[in-house]
Protein backbone atom coordinates (compact mmCIF):
# COMPACT_ATOMS: atom_id res chain seq x y z
CA UNK A 1 0.00 0.00 0.00
CA UNK A 2 1.84 3.15 -1.11
CA UNK A 3 1.46 6.55 1.31
CA UNK A 4 -0.90 8.16 -1.54
CA UNK A 5 -3.52 5.93 -0.24
CA UNK A 6 -3.48 6.33 3.50
CA UNK A 7 -3.85 9.76 2.70
CA UNK A 8 -6.77 11.45 4.85
CA UNK A 9 -10.22 12.34 3.16
CA UNK A 10 -10.38 15.66 5.19
CA UNK A 11 -7.71 17.68 6.07
CA UNK A 12 -9.52 20.54 7.44
CA UNK A 13 -8.18 21.36 11.43
CA UNK A 14 -11.31 21.24 13.98
CA UNK A 15 -11.42 25.03 14.94
CA UNK A 16 -11.52 25.62 18.93
CA UNK A 17 -14.61 28.86 18.07
CA UNK A 18 -16.83 25.86 16.04
CA UNK A 19 -19.25 25.33 18.94
CA UNK A 20 -22.35 26.00 20.11
CA UNK A 21 -23.31 25.05 24.02
CA UNK A 22 -27.25 24.58 25.12
CA UNK A 23 -27.99 23.29 28.73
CA UNK A 24 -31.62 22.60 29.03
CA UNK A 25 -33.65 25.07 31.20
CA UNK A 26 -31.50 27.91 31.18
CA UNK A 27 -31.52 29.32 27.71
CA UNK A 28 -29.63 32.66 29.55
CA UNK A 29 -26.41 30.42 30.16
CA UNK A 30 -26.62 29.31 26.57
CA UNK A 31 -26.53 32.93 25.02
CA UNK A 32 -23.54 33.80 26.41
CA UNK A 33 -21.40 30.98 26.73
CA UNK A 34 -18.01 31.45 26.15
CA UNK A 35 -16.26 28.31 26.19
CA UNK A 36 -17.16 25.03 26.51
CA UNK A 37 -14.52 22.17 27.53
CA UNK A 38 -15.27 18.54 26.19
CA UNK A 39 -14.56 16.20 29.24
CA UNK A 40 -11.89 13.72 29.05
CA UNK A 41 -12.66 10.37 29.50
CA UNK A 42 -10.64 7.16 31.03
CA UNK A 43 -10.89 3.71 32.19
CA UNK A 44 -9.46 1.61 35.00
CA UNK A 45 -7.04 -0.95 34.74
CA UNK A 46 -6.76 -4.25 36.76
CA UNK A 47 -3.69 -5.72 37.87
CA UNK A 48 -3.54 -9.59 36.50
CA UNK A 49 -1.13 -11.75 38.37
CA UNK A 50 1.35 -14.12 36.66
CA UNK A 51 4.61 -16.22 37.39
CA UNK A 52 6.91 -14.10 36.21
CA UNK A 53 5.22 -10.56 36.32
CA UNK A 54 1.99 -8.48 37.22
CA UNK A 55 0.10 -7.53 33.55
CA UNK A 56 -2.49 -4.64 33.41
CA UNK A 57 -5.55 -5.09 31.56
CA UNK A 58 -8.92 -3.16 30.84
CA UNK A 59 -10.72 -2.76 33.50
CA UNK A 60 -14.46 -2.05 33.88
CA UNK A 61 -15.03 1.74 35.02
CA UNK A 62 -15.26 4.48 33.16
CA UNK A 63 -14.75 7.57 34.51
CA UNK A 64 -15.62 10.89 32.77
CA UNK A 65 -14.02 14.49 33.66
CA UNK A 66 -16.29 17.31 34.97
CA UNK A 67 -18.03 19.74 32.16
CA UNK A 68 -17.02 23.06 32.33
CA UNK A 69 -17.97 25.98 30.60
CA UNK A 70 -17.41 29.58 30.65
CA UNK A 71 -19.86 32.52 30.00
CA UNK A 72 -20.23 35.98 30.12
CA UNK A 73 -22.52 37.71 32.52
CA UNK A 74 -25.52 39.75 31.37
CA UNK A 75 -26.07 43.03 33.46
CA UNK A 76 -29.18 42.11 35.20
CA UNK A 77 -27.03 38.75 36.30
CA UNK A 78 -29.98 36.63 35.17
CA UNK A 79 -27.80 33.70 33.81
CA UNK A 80 -25.21 33.59 36.94
CA UNK A 81 -28.25 34.00 39.69
CA UNK A 82 -30.22 31.19 37.34
CA UNK A 83 -27.44 28.84 38.57
CA UNK A 84 -27.01 30.47 41.81
CA UNK A 85 -30.69 29.35 42.38
CA UNK A 86 -29.82 26.07 40.95
CA UNK A 87 -27.26 25.18 43.35
CA UNK A 88 -29.04 26.92 46.49
CA UNK A 89 -32.09 24.24 45.57
CA UNK A 90 -29.64 21.09 45.28
CA UNK A 91 -28.06 21.75 48.98
CA UNK A 92 -31.31 23.93 50.55
CA UNK A 93 -29.53 24.72 53.46
CA UNK A 94 -32.11 27.83 54.24
CA UNK A 95 -35.83 28.09 54.27
CA UNK A 96 -35.28 30.09 50.60
CA UNK A 97 -33.34 27.12 49.36
CA UNK A 98 -35.63 24.52 50.44
CA UNK A 99 -38.23 26.79 48.08
CA UNK A 100 -35.89 26.63 45.54
CA UNK A 101 -35.66 23.14 46.00
CA UNK A 102 -39.71 22.86 45.48
CA UNK A 103 -39.69 24.48 43.31
CA UNK A 104 -36.92 22.83 41.10
CA UNK A 105 -38.08 19.39 42.21
CA UNK A 106 -41.97 20.48 41.14
CA UNK A 107 -40.77 21.61 37.19
CA UNK A 108 -38.41 18.12 37.21
CA UNK A 109 -35.19 21.14 37.12
CA UNK A 110 -32.85 19.09 39.58
CA UNK A 111 -30.94 18.12 36.40
CA UNK A 112 -31.00 18.59 33.08
CA UNK A 113 -29.42 17.56 29.73
CA UNK A 114 -26.67 19.78 27.98
CA UNK A 115 -25.80 19.51 24.29
CA UNK A 116 -22.20 20.50 22.88
CA UNK A 117 -22.23 20.82 18.87
CA UNK A 118 -19.54 21.14 17.45
CA UNK A 119 -19.29 22.70 14.43
CA UNK A 120 -17.27 22.22 11.01
CA UNK A 121 -15.32 24.77 9.45
CA UNK A 122 -18.49 26.08 7.31
CA UNK A 123 -20.32 26.50 11.13
CA UNK A 124 -22.58 23.58 10.23
CA UNK A 125 -23.28 21.03 13.03
CA UNK A 126 -21.55 17.94 12.67
CA UNK A 127 -21.16 15.87 15.91
CA UNK A 128 -23.45 16.50 19.47
CA UNK A 129 -22.05 15.33 22.59
CA UNK A 130 -24.90 15.01 24.84
CA UNK A 131 -24.65 14.80 28.72
CA UNK A 132 -27.56 13.47 30.73
CA UNK A 133 -28.37 14.62 33.93
CA UNK A 134 -26.14 17.70 34.54
CA UNK A 135 -26.56 18.79 37.90
CA UNK A 136 -23.99 21.96 38.68
CA UNK A 137 -21.10 21.38 41.34
CA UNK A 138 -19.55 24.80 41.47
CA UNK A 139 -20.30 28.29 40.13
CA UNK A 140 -17.23 30.97 40.24
CA UNK A 141 -17.25 34.30 42.38
CA UNK A 142 -17.52 37.47 40.39
CA UNK A 143 -14.79 40.14 41.35
CA UNK A 144 -15.77 43.82 40.70
CA UNK A 145 -12.87 46.26 40.59
CA UNK A 146 -13.40 50.38 39.55
CA UNK A 147 -9.33 50.00 39.35
CA UNK A 148 -9.46 48.87 35.83
CA UNK A 149 -9.01 51.30 32.65
CA UNK A 150 -10.29 48.88 30.29
CA UNK A 151 -13.76 47.57 30.38
CA UNK A 152 -13.48 43.79 30.55
CA UNK A 153 -16.97 42.02 31.14
CA UNK A 154 -17.46 39.82 33.60
CA UNK A 155 -17.49 36.26 33.24
CA UNK A 156 -18.16 33.14 35.55
CA UNK A 157 -17.06 29.39 35.11
CA UNK A 158 -19.53 26.87 36.08
CA UNK A 159 -18.66 23.06 36.74
CA UNK A 160 -21.16 20.35 36.14
CA UNK A 161 -21.25 16.84 36.96
CA UNK A 162 -23.50 14.41 34.75
CA UNK A 163 -24.09 10.47 34.22
CA UNK A 164 -22.62 9.70 31.22
CA UNK A 165 -22.44 11.46 27.44
CA UNK A 166 -22.79 9.74 24.11
CA UNK A 167 -21.51 10.85 20.89
CA UNK A 168 -23.84 11.81 17.91
CA UNK A 169 -22.59 12.26 14.60
CA UNK A 170 -24.59 14.43 12.59
CA UNK A 171 -23.23 13.92 9.04
CA UNK A 172 -22.35 10.46 8.98
CA UNK A 173 -18.71 10.55 8.53
CA UNK A 174 -17.08 8.37 10.05
CA UNK A 175 -14.15 7.17 7.62
CA UNK A 176 -11.00 5.76 8.74
CA UNK A 177 -7.68 7.77 6.84
CA UNK A 178 -7.73 4.56 4.35
CA UNK A 179 -11.17 6.16 3.54
CA UNK A 180 -12.99 2.68 4.54
CA UNK A 181 -16.04 3.00 7.02
CA UNK A 182 -15.16 2.44 11.08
Amino acid sequence: MSALQDQPINTSFLSPIGFKFQLNNFPAVNYFCQSASLPGISISSISVPTPLKAIDIAGDEVTFEELSIKFIVDENMKNWLSIYDWIIGLGFPTEEGQAKYKKLSENSELTTDATLTVLTSNMNPQINFRFRECFPLSLSSIAFDSGGTDIDYVTADVSFRYDVYTVENLLNNDVSYEGKPV
